[in-house]
C-alpha cells in the first residue's frame, strides 16, 4: 500500500473515467484521491470503480492551490510536449524517470487533466515536473484511466528505495526560485523573462537532487546578490536626485 501517493483528476467529466481510475488505484494500492472541478456524477461513478467505490466516495474535492501546498511533489501529466526550448512548463521527463523524484518525495500526486482537453498551461506551471507516455505514434493523447494504469505500473514496479540521506521539499525549491525571480527583476530582465527564469530555477532545484541544507546555501549567496543589486540602485537614485 502507497501511504505517499495520490492521484488528482483535474476537471473530470466522464463517470467511466473516474471509475475506472479509481478501481485502478484499488489494484496498486494508492489510497488517497482529489478532485479539481470535477463535472461528473460521481454516484456514477462508483459503478464503474467496482471495489475502488470506496476510493471514490472518500475522494476529497479541491481547489488546485490547496493540492499544491499539501504536496512536496507533484506531477503533470500531458500528451502536448513543448515545440519550443522556452517552454519550460511542458518539458517532460521520462515517465522511468519520475520514480527517482517520487522515491524521494514524502508526498506525491500524479496529476491528470480534463478528459478532453487537458492541463491547462497555469495548472502546469504549478507542477514540478512534467512527463508524456510515449505512443511512437501521431495519436499520443490516452485515454485517463489507460495514462494512470501506465504510470502506476511503472512507479509500482520501481525496487529503488529511498536513500534517506537526501530530501528536497517543495518550500525550499519554491524559495530558490523566487530569489532566483527577485535578482532577475532587479538586474533589470523584463518580467516575462524573470517568470520563466523562476519556473526553470524551480525545476532544475529538483532535478539536482540537491538537500534542502544545500539549497538553503544557494539561497544565501541570492540573497546576498539581491541586497547588492538594491543598494547599487540606491546609489544610482542618489546621484540622479543630487
Amino acid at each position: 500500500m502507497n501511504h505517499k501517493l495520490s492521484l488528482t483528476l483535474v476537471g473530470p467529466e466522464y463517470p467511466v473515467n473516474v471509475g475506472y481510475t479509481a478501481r485502478l488505484m484499488k489494484n496498486f494500492g494508492v489510497q488517497r484521491l482529489f478532485l479539481v472541478d470535477p463535472r461528473v456524477d460521481l454516484r456514477i461513478a462508483a459503478v464503474y470503480a467496482s471495489h475502488g467505490h470506496d476510493l471514490i466516495e472518500d475522494a476529497e474535492i479541491i481547489r488546485f492551490e490547496e493540492l499544491r501546498k499539501r504536496h512536496e511533489l507533484l506531477v503533470a501529466t500531458t500528451a502536448i510536449r513543448a515545440r519550443r526550448k522556452g517552454n519550460v512548463a511542458r518539458t517532460t521527463v521520462k515517465p522511468e524517470e519520475v520514480v527517482n523524484y517520487v522515491a524521494e518525495s514524502r508526498s506525491t500526486s500524479l496529476v491528470f487533466g480534463r478528459d478532453t482537453t487537458g492541463l491547462r498551461n497555469e495548472e502546469i506551471e504549478q507542477c514540478d515536473i512534467t512527463t508524456c507516455i510515449e505512443t511512437g505514434t501521431e495519436y499520443r493523447t490516452l485515454n485517463l484511466s489507460h495514462a494512470a494504469a501506465i504510470m502506476l505500473y511503472i512507479i509500482s514496479k520501481s525496487e529503488r528505495r529511498m536513500s534517506g540521506d537526501i530530501h528536497q521539499s517543495f518550500g525550499a525549491r519554491n524559495m530558490l526560485a523566487h530569489y532566483a525571480y527577485d535578482v532577475a527583476v532587479a538586474s533589470g530582465l523584463q518580467e516575462h523573462r524573470a517568470r520563466k527564469l523562476r519556473e526553470l530555477t524551480r525545476r532544475i532545484a529538483l532535478k539536482s537532487e540537491l538537500s534542502d541544507r544545500e539549497i538553503t546555501s544557494f539561497l544565501s549567496l541570492l540573497r546576498r546578490a539581491k541586497q547588492a543589486l538594491r543598494a547599487k540602485e540606491g546609489e544610482i537614485d542618489v546621484q540622479i536626485l543630487s
